[in-house]
């Protein structure tokens, strides 16, 4: 099928075949529009993907249409491995990837997760255009079509700088965390798990391991949501929200650097006392935003005016 050449109605000067559905004249200004689909839309010849030369001989996995590069796992729990990966593709996506381990239970928990975070996404509650957003969105969910092992996996969009765990900031910094970082960290619990209790769940796992750090920015974010329950069951098996704050206070304890009775002597007693009679569930009363609000005016009491104070991995 051959073309005929397009050229300007205002100059006679030729339009490049490369146009889209509209051109301007490069020689006299002239716009035209509505060009004929058969100039805009030829078909351009892609050479084939070989991949990126960095991602030669690291582990790939098969899961939905893509295959995805395999990076630096960030944990390992009871059901699940977790990577950083990208999509092998020109077009690439980072993301990361949970990889259960080849059980029917940790298949089990997988799907749990993923129908809990479909529940908290839609919820109404307030705050919810915030805290929704900060939650694991899955871009694609299955069992791996290749891959380590015949499991099945889910790949969340990733949010750029939430790559280390609390756990990871309790081995890089055995003495413990800045108490204003302790502070920061403990009040970024205090409002996910507001919100979560607020939109009718229980997390049921706070623990160091599923909760990422984004060092600059004093973000926490909650993940492993497979344990998390409706809060409002009947009888003995109804979860309180009481567990969470007293396990959210235990995160801090520890990445202060206490070891569950004590802290250090960095962190004034004042405070300190307070995160510690709060690891208890029994003992504690109120929910958490008021918790929160007790800690910011006791972290203002005892460590003066709220600054801006970065958690820095690459010291000590």
């Amino acid at each position: 099928m051959s073309i005929k050449a397009l050229e300007c109605p205002h100059c006679m000067a030729p339009i490049p075949p490369d146009s889209g559905k509209s051109a301007v004249c490069a020689f006299c200004g002239y716009v035209l529009v509505g060009l004929p689909r058969t100039w805009w839309a030829r078909p351009v010849d892609v050479p084939p993907w070989d991949g990126r030369a960095a991602d030669r001989g690291k582990p790939r996995v098969g899961l939905g249409e893509h295959d995805w590069v395999l990076g630096r796992r960030l944990a390992e729990g009871a059901h699940s491995e977790v990577f950083r990966a990208h999509r092998d593709a020109r077009l690439t996506q980072h993301v990361v990837i949970k990889i259960a381990h080849e059980s029917p239970e940790a298949a089990a928990a997988l799907q749990r997760e993923l129908r809990t975070l479909a529940r908290l996404r839609s919820s109404s509650a307030p705050g919810a255009e915030h805290f929704a957003e900060l939650l694991p969105r899955p871009v694609a969910r299955g069992a791996l079509r290749h891959g380590p092992r015949k499991a099945h996996a889910a790949a969340y969009r990733w949010h750029p700088g939430f790559v280390h765990t609390l756990a990871e900031v309790r081995r890089r910094r055995p003495k413990g965390v800045e108490p204003r970082v302790g502070v920061w960290m403990l009040k970024r619990l205090l409002e996910q798990l507001a919100w979560v209790h607020g939109a009718g769940f229980v997390h049921g796992a706070v623990a160091l391991e599923h909760a990422l750090v984004h060092p600059r920015d004093h973000g926490v974010v909650l993940v492993g949501w497979s344990r998390a329950r409706w809060r409002f069951g009947r009888g003995a098996d109804a979860p309180s929200p009481r567990v969470d704050l007293a396990a959210a206070a235990r995160v801090a304890v520890q990445v202060l650097g206490g070891d569950g009775s004590r802290l250090p002597r960095a962190v004034p007693a004042e405070l300190a006392r307070w995160l510690l009679a709060r690891t208890d569930a029994a003992s504690i009363a109120q929910d958490a935003w008021t918790l929160r609000a007790q800690l910011v005016l006791l972290a203002a009491d005892t460590l003066g005016p709220p600054r801006h104070s970065p958690l820095a991995l690459d010291e000590g």
